[in-house]
């Protein structure tokens, strides 16, 4: 059952990085600058009354549910700034990097240091391997010549960002044993809506939400999956080392969009996409040996 679980949620959250962009890719707004914004806001917003529509509208979240969530959205609000200024001054591939090791080492350091999760040698490996696998799929990209100084500081705080947001759930779910999931949601994906509406209300131009029927289409389905896999991460979080269930989900979804490119945008695999996806499959089955 619980290899089911963490299945669908890879497989969940894969769907919402495919709709996110084809979102981007049918954004109709006049002003292609206005779609991450308007993005964020409908995002957070519909998430947040997925979660609490799914939890039948009962809102009673406890003191500590509310510190985490308000956490959590600041670690997603300084994930998204950091991704938009990191894009803005270096190497695509070598950010995502940074975010990737981030969502998957700070976890698993955490938990081992803090919060008394153990690994098997077998899996200590496998997450390195994956670790690798990721660094193989992207080193074709990277490019570290000419960058400014202010580019990696960003690239660190998106590392500690992802990480960071992936210790906060973590910590929720343990305390309520996977409860009030959708408070903690309705809380976070909130308050990271209304952050993201600030500049939006500010400069009160709202041309941008003008983004066409298949954009609505993609960022409703996006958000469907998204809601749905962060329900089943908080789960799922209690009943396995973070460390392990992070590598699984940042390596099942690295994979799934490698295939979604190559089947539906005809992308040509290169031979690092290929080792690198064979590690990461390698890996995967060696964590559930171990």
């Amino acid at each position: 059952m619980l290899v089911f679980q963490v299945a669908l949620m890879v497989a969940l959250y894969s769907f919402q990085s495919l709709f996110t962009r084809l979102y981007s890719l049918y954004y109709a707004g006049t002003d292609k600058n206005r779609a991450t914004p308007v993005f964020s806001v409908c995002y957070g917003g519909f998430i947040a009354l997925i979660s609490l529509a799914a939890g039948g509208f009962s809102f009673r979240p406890s003191g500590q549910t509310w510190l985490l969530a308000v956490l959590g959205a600041a670690m997603l609000l300084l994930y998204n700034r950091s991704m938009i200024e990191a894009g803005n001054r270096g190497s695509y591939s070598f950010l995502m990097m940074a975010s990737m090791f981030g969502g998957i080492l700070v976890p698993l350091l955490t938990g081992i240091l803090f919060l008394g999760e153990r690994l098997s040698g077998l899996q200590i490996f496998a997450v390195l391997l994956m670790l690798g696998s990721m660094a193989v799929i992207n080193a074709r990209g990277v490019s570290l010549r000419g960058n400014p100084g202010s580019y990696y500081l960003w690239c660190a705080l998106l590392f500690l960002a992802n990480g960071l947001y992936g210790v906060i759930l973590n910590l929720q779910a343990r305390a309520m044993d996977g409860g009030e999931r959708t408070e903690m949601l309705t809380i976070l994906f909130a308050v990271s809506a209304l952050a993201a509406a600030a500049p939006l209300l500010r400069q009160r131009n709202f041309s941008g939400f003008r983004m066409g029927g298949k954009a609505a289409v993609c960022l409703a389905v996006c958000c469907v999956s998204a809601a749905a896999a962060a329900n089943l991460l908080l789960s799922i979080l209690p009943r396995m080392p973070s460390g392990i269930l992070y590598t699984v989900d940042n390596g099942g979804v690295l994979v799934l969009s490698i295939l979604y490119s190559l089947l539906l945008f005809h992308e040509r695999l290169r031979w690092e996409q290929a080792v690198g996806m064979l590690a990461a499959v390698v890996s995967i089955c060696l964590i559930n040996l171990g």
